[in-house]
């Protein structure tokens, strides 16, 4: 009888002051979860390691919570630097910015090469028709602009005289417009170059056969990297771990595609080729490929000089982040 009351009793220590210890680890567990506020410009699939990563859970396991405003890039910039938002998905005018002087870092690429497809109106069947024509972009020295002017080039044709290029805003409004016929052309991302085919629009061209300029990057300030370096981290092993699962495991990611972009899955599996062959490797970018942005940034702001690398990119906390998970 004795022995069982001991045992009883153990039992009774063991809920009494175990269980409670246990619950409130997982309470601060709960309330620790640290809200974190990351700007893009609108959904794109070219952040699709982040997506994957939340619908994964990747995230979660670092303790974050992603909120993520779609802002437009001169909003998004001011938002990072007041303090309204912690990083940005604006690496590619982020790094004029840093050019310039502003205190800011980009620290992952998500694609190795632009997710980009210069979409044209149904008579327009070349790039030569382009002559002439208005093209519609997000912002002057964003992501867009940039890759419209690389693709241009490349196949001679001159984006200062031949085309005219004027400000329409985030994709889907550029989508609006080429679809009203109020633009010639614009650059669509996926799914909406599918759908824009599908609708009878041309595919004039991709730009990941044109150029390897690293994008759809993340940005934040070098305070941010000096005070909140572990949370930095943290984000960079939930990108990293978001994208090697989207280029190792296509089935499940072709099903958090339709999720997320609310597609139909064959609309996904068409979409997913592309996608994944754009997707950066580790999410670092080449010196050749950092080069080939600085050379655009010098053409659109003469006043901006030599531009050393170490400037505008800090690729050691993922480098950090990579080894701690065993990525090579």
């Amino acid at each position: 009888m004795a022995g069982r009351i001991s045992r009883i009793r153990q039992i009774g220590w063991i809920v009494g002051v175990l269980f409670p210890l246990i619950a409130g680890v997982s309470a601060h567990g709960a309330q620790t979860s640290e809200k974190v506020r990351l700007a893009i410009p609108a959904k794109s699939m070219g952040y699709l390691p982040m997506y994957v990563a939340i619908h994964r859970g990747f995230m979660r396991d670092e303790g974050l919570e992603l909120e993520i405003p779609n802002l437009r890039p001169n909003i998004a910039h001011s938002a990072l630097l007041g303090g309204e938002i912690e990083y940005h998905g604006l690496a590619e005018s982020g790094l004029r910015l840093a050019a310039k002087g502003s205190p800011m870092k980009s620290l992952f690429f998500s694609l190795r090469s632009p997710l980009y497809f210069l979409m044209a109106k149904p008579q327009i069947k070349t790039l030569q028709d382009l002559k002439g024509k208005i093209i519609g972009i997000s912002s002057f020295g964003g992501a867009t602009e940039v890759s419209t002017r690389i693709g241009l080039r490349h196949h001679g044709l001159d984006p200062d005289r031949d085309v005219t290029m004027i400000l329409i805003g985030t994709e889907n409004v550029r989508v609006a417009a080429l679809s009203s016929g109020s633009i010639d052309a614009t650059i669509a991302v996926p799914p909406s170059h599918v759908i824009l085919r599908q609708k009878g629009f041309n595919l004039l061209l991709s730009l990941a056969d044109v150029t390897d300029l690293p994008a759809n990057g993340f940005t934040t300030l070098d305070r941010t990297l000096r005070d909140k370096r572990e949370q930095v981290k943290r984000l960079l092993r939930g990108l990293s771990r978001g994208l090697a699962f989207a280029k190792e495991r296509p089935k499940e990611t072709i099903e958090i595609m339709a999720r997320e972009w609310e597609i139909e899955r064959a609309v996904a599996e068409e979409v997913y080729g592309p996608v994944s062959r754009a997707l950066s490797k580790d999410g670092l970018a080449s010196d050749a490929g950092l080069k080939e942005h600085f050379q655009i940034i010098q053409r659109l702001d003469k006043g901006i000089g030599e531009i050393p690398i170490p400037k505008v990119v800090d690729f050691q906390p993922l480098n950090e982040a990579r080894r701690e998970l065993g990525l090579r």
